[in-house]
């Protein structure tokens, strides 16, 4: 009997102890759920090349549309050539499109590589590509049977781990971080804002035990809160970490996201030459004389100011702060709101059948 009191107990404690050794990072990212319906988004990955190189040879390898979007998410001015040297070990984060099916986020069929004489898989995804995915995924996403048969010429898609999901709640940027020999859960959280409960649980691993060197780490990114509206023309890219901003509309409108700014999408004017219009739109708030996009005024109930709402067509929509002397929402020259007399009528309607439920 008495060494039955310790069976349970001892059973329960080795379950526990081989559950943690089996959750080890597997460099993969959870999107969704298993039967959901697929979603897309843009994520970043981070990526460090061992030899120095130039921003074009990573927009080719990467096969990043503009060289403009990856100055935009590392912060880099727009004058930044394609020909400027990279350094070695220099971290820079690209921008991806995501998409999630089955539960998993990978990049939307891009990056494609050609394989070259003397590549492996393995040389690719721990090289070329700086540990981002594992050849064993880039193996089994393109159905090679021998990981180590690919032949000369042969197109090898390159699926990075993205996701799309919230964290606790809210939208962020999800960033694939390579980590690090000698890395903690810690350090790590301390180093992009975030915790380490939120990173533990977001990567299905319990502590530092579990964290890989070499491995992607999903990390979520806070993003600014904005004003764009969801059927902007740009709503799927307005979604900006803290140190980054992008330039939209037509190249007529620069958004930032800076933490300092009170997490909040800060837009103003270009001042650039429109990619597709003639002219740039007039981007003055609707009911505020004389205030224009990024602009603020005093009032006697406290500063307002001018918003990006997003654009469509030839037009650029903006939207006003709300006035906080009253309970009303913003304004903007997007939203068609209730009447006073209307929401009236709403409200007598509403008493009156609580009115009848009563009696």
């Amino acid at each position: 009997m008495e060494t039955s009191r310790f069976t349970l107990p001892f059973l329960l404690v080795t379950i526990s102890f081989l559950l943690s050794l089996s959750a080890q990072m597997t460099g993969n990212f959870k999107c969704g759920e298993p039967g959901d319906s697929n979603t897309t988004c843009r994520s970043l990955v981070g990526y460090t090349t061992k030899n120095a190189t130039t921003y074009a040879n990573i927009q080719t390898l990467f096969a990043v549309k503009n060289l403009s979007s990856i100055l935009e998410a590392n912060n880099l001015p727009l004058s930044t050539t394609g020909a400027q040297r990279v350094n070695p070990n220099q971290v820079l984060r690209i921008p991806i499109p995501c998409t999630c099916s089955n539960g998993t986020g990978v990049s939307t069929g891009v990056p494609v590589h050609t394989v070259k004489q003397g590549d492996t898989l393995s040389a690719i995804a721990s090289e070329l590509f700086g540990g981002l995915v594992r050849f064993q995924r880039i193996s089994e996403m393109n159905k090679i049977p021998d990981a180590n048969d690919i032949a000369i010429g042969q197109r090898v898609w390159i699926p990075l781990p993205c996701s799309c999901d919230e964290v606790n709640g809210q939208e962020v940027v999800h960033y694939a971080h390579v980590v690090k020999s000698q890395s903690s859960l810690g350090g790590i959280a301390a180093q992009f804002g975030t915790d380490n409960t939120t990173l533990a649980q977001l990567n299905g691993i319990s502590g530092d035990a579990q964290l890989l060197a070499d491995y992607p780490l999903d990390v979520p990114l806070r993003a600014c809160s904005s004003s764009v509206r969801n059927d902007s023309l740009d709503a799927s890219s307005m979604l900006l970490p803290n140190g980054s901003y992008s330039i939209t509309a037509n190249n007529c409108i620069r958004c930032s996201c800076e933490a300092s700014n009170n997490w909040t999408l800060s837009c103003e004017a270009a001042q650039l030459r429109p990619t597709t219009w003639p002219t740039c739109p007039s981007s003055q708030c609707e009911g505020a004389e004389n205030l224009f996009l990024g602009n603020t005024t005093s009032t006697s109930c406290g500063p307002r100011s001018c918003a990006y709402a997003g654009y469509s067509n030839q037009r650029i929509f903006t939207t006003l702060s709300p006035d906080s002397c009253s309970d009303s929402g913003p304004s903007g020259n997007y939203a068609s709101t209730l009447s006073p007399s209307f929401s009236f009528v709403v409200v007598v309607f509403q008493c009156a059948l609580f009115c009848v439920f009563l009696l």
